[in-house]
């Protein structure tokens, strides 16, 4: 960092988590996690993987760098706390990861719909466990599609009772392909120079937040096990409703 070179700071303005059953994400002015309640709709702008999680031994949360491809880039997985690390490609330290608390990770950038006609933001979304598990059964394109979150429906495991977020598809408009066209371009500018830098990254970046564990069950991910058939099941048959249906955004 340089007067001429400042620190890059990632463009998202919330990183939005799905925990104990609710969208919320943390304020840093006021130190606490907001609710964010359903209705949303969002623009994808770009999906990447990462890790997140929380370390028992070290007592404290899990984060590694962000990438396109889990086959050949290589991911730099720490903890926040105790200085434990694990670097490589996925396929090879993924059991290491699950160990050490971390969990597959989806991040996704995206252009976040005002419904009350106000200014759209630039947010990111981190889906793991059930939420990941709901993003990939979801039966449409999201390159093609606006996403609407509307609901969460009720998955169990045992006694544990937990809530997934069903995704659906919904027409975009042109406006809409306007603003995301351009805050993509914003986006893959600092993808590119943040990937240049990942070799120099030696810290947790400003925006990653510590995660404490959640009473919750997860769900699949690369390496860890199964998603709960019958709540997949559930999530299938909801997102079919949408299937190859072009419906126009709730307020249109």
């Amino acid at each position: 960092m340089s007067f001429s070179e400042p620190r890059l700071e990632n463009p998202a303005t919330k990183f939005i988590e799905f925990r104990d059953g609710k969208f919320q994400y943390y304020n840093k002015e006021t130190e606490k996690n907001v609710i964010i309640d359903l209705p949303i709709y969002f623009v994808v702008l770009d999906e990447l993987s990462t890790i997140s999680g929380f370390c028992e031994k070290t007592k404290s949360g899990i984060y590694s760098n962000e990438v396109h491809r889990i086959i050949d880039e290589v991911m730099n997985v720490r903890t926040f706390k105790g200085g434990e690390q694990i670097i490589g490609l996925y396929k090879d330290i993924s059991d290491a990861v699950a160990r050490l608390g971390g969990k597959f990770t989806k991040s996704v950038y995206a252009l976040l719909i005002n419904q009350s006609g106000g200014e759209n933001e630039f947010v990111n979304f981190k889906f793991r466990g059930a939420a990941f598990s709901s993003w990939l059964d979801k039966k449409f394109n999201p390159e093609k599609h606006a996403v609407g979150i509307e609901e969460t429906i009720e998955g169990t495991k045992g006694k544990t009772v937990y809530q997934v977020p069903i995704f659906k598809s919904y027409r975009l408009t042109p406006e809409l392909i306007e603003q995301a066209t351009a805050m993509d371009k914003q986006l893959q500018s600092y993808l590119k120079v943040y990937k240049s830098n990942q070799a120099e990254k030696e810290k947790a970046p400003e925006e990653v937040v510590e995660v404490v564990p959640e009473e919750v069950i997860e769900g699949v991910y690369p390496g860890n096990g199964q998603f709960i058939k019958s709540s997949k099941d559930k999530i299938v048959a909801q997102s079919k409703t949408n299937e190859d249906i072009d419906t126009d955004l709730p307020w249109k």
